[in-house]
């Protein structure tokens, strides 16, 4: 009989804005050598398998899909569905650990042990508590900056670090938008023919992203007069209409637009002249976010702050600092060199094609998924 993985996340069901449920969708629809089943919940629709791949097996171990983060009440139903139902070879947990979660795996792991492979979905606020943490048989980090913060951690408690391997986020293949959906979101966007438009694909309440867009912002309409500057946000909490609302009040309203729960995000994107991305607080998301490697994808140039896991991003246009100043520079002579920008598009789609399709990151996983299922560590 062939092994199997058990993915234990969030339920595995549309709207896919969540990275780890991206992540598993898109690793679970690629496996050749393991039967992946996972965690979704009644009445949801399956997932198909890509072309080649195994069947993915659904376990409807969820009432609700419960949003950003489901309620305890489901987490606990999730949980005992796993203690007494499930019977695969490995697990795989995927979230951001805390202490709460990741508690409730290691006592799952004792009790049946089943061996784990954890992935880091998210860095945590601290990394302090490395055995309240971490837990799995092998870790995987989805960035050096993650892997290089975990093994401080451990060293820094007098303790040895267990094997942390690092498996970059998948994108899935995207569909090019088509030339009318991208004139609809030119239209919702209120732009005129002449206008171009860049792109901050963030939270507005957590990080410096939005607070170093907008002083960026500030500065375009002398430099750059045709761009208009859209903060693309998603309301995870009541800050951030108040934030948004605020910074509307503030920035010159010919220039600047904030959409809300963008319905067509890929559109949004490739109609971009650029994505912007000065963010150096990444909780709650992913590594490497999703949003930027469909940008990626897309032939849509990216300018990132290099710092922390960001650094991993290749092709990328990378800004070393915050400074209004440098990513002022760095925007003005992306916009005004076509080539520069046709260059930085090739080298994304080459680090797409390279590190971040589906494929390849599922092969990586199954790799650690069957050493485990051939011989389990202690």
């Amino acid at each position: 009989m062939r092994p199997s993985v058990l993915f234990i996340s969030k339920p595995i069901a549309p709207p896919f804005h969540d990275g780890s449920k991206c992540l598993v969708r898109d690793v679970a629809r690629h496996l050749t050598r393991i039967d992946p089943i996972v965690m979704s919940m009644a009445g949801a629709p399956g997932l198909n398998a890509a072309e080649g791949a195994l069947a993915v097996r659904s376990a409807r171990a969820y009432g609700a899909s419960g949003g950003f983060t489901p309620a305890f009440t489901a987490n606990l139903r999730a949980a005992t569905w796993v203690l007494l139902a499930s019977r695969a070879s490995v697990w795989h947990f995927v979230f951001a650990p805390n202490v709460r979660t990741s508690g409730a795996g290691r006592w799952m792991r004792r009790l049946r042990g089943v061996p784990v492979v954890q992935t880091v979905a998210s860095p945590p606020r601290s990394f302090a508590d490395p055995q309240g943490l971490f837990f799995g048989d092998l870790l995987v980090a989805q960035s050096t900056w993650t892997r290089s913060s975990i093994e401080r951690s451990y060293e820094g408690s007098g303790l040895r670090p267990p094997r942390i391997a690092v498996i970059p986020p998948p994108v899935p293949d995207l569909r090019l938008p088509s030339a009318e959906e991208l004139a609809r979101v030119r239209r919702e966007l209120r732009l005129g023919p002449e206008q171009r438009y860049v792109l901050y694909p963030g939270d507005l309440e957590t990080s410096s992203g939005a607070e170093a867009t907008a002083t960026l912002s500030e500065r375009l309409p002398a430099l750059l007069p045709d761009v208009v500057t859209v903060f693309a946000y998603r309301r995870k909490s009541t800050r951030a209409r108040e934030v948004a609302e605020r910074l509307s009040a503030r920035l010159p309203p010919a220039s600047t637009r904030f959409v809300e729960n963008a319905r067509d995000i890929l559109a949004l994107l490739a109609g971009a002249s650029a994505v912007l991305f000065p963010v150096d607080d990444l909780w709650g998301k992913v590594d490497l976010p999703i949003v930027l490697l469909e940008a990626m994808s897309l032939g849509v140039p990216v300018i990132a702050l290099d710092r922390g896991p960001l650094i991993d991003l290749r092709g990328v246009l990378k800004v070393p600092s915050l400074a209004v100043d440098d990513w002022v520079r760095a925007l003005v002579v992306l916009l005004a060199d076509s080539a520069a920008a046709s260059r930085i598009a090739e080298a994304q789609r080459a680090a797409i094609i390279a590190r971040h399709r589906a494929e390849i990151v599922a092969r990586a996983y199954e790799d650690l998924y069957l050493e485990l299922v051939l011989a389990p560590m202690k």
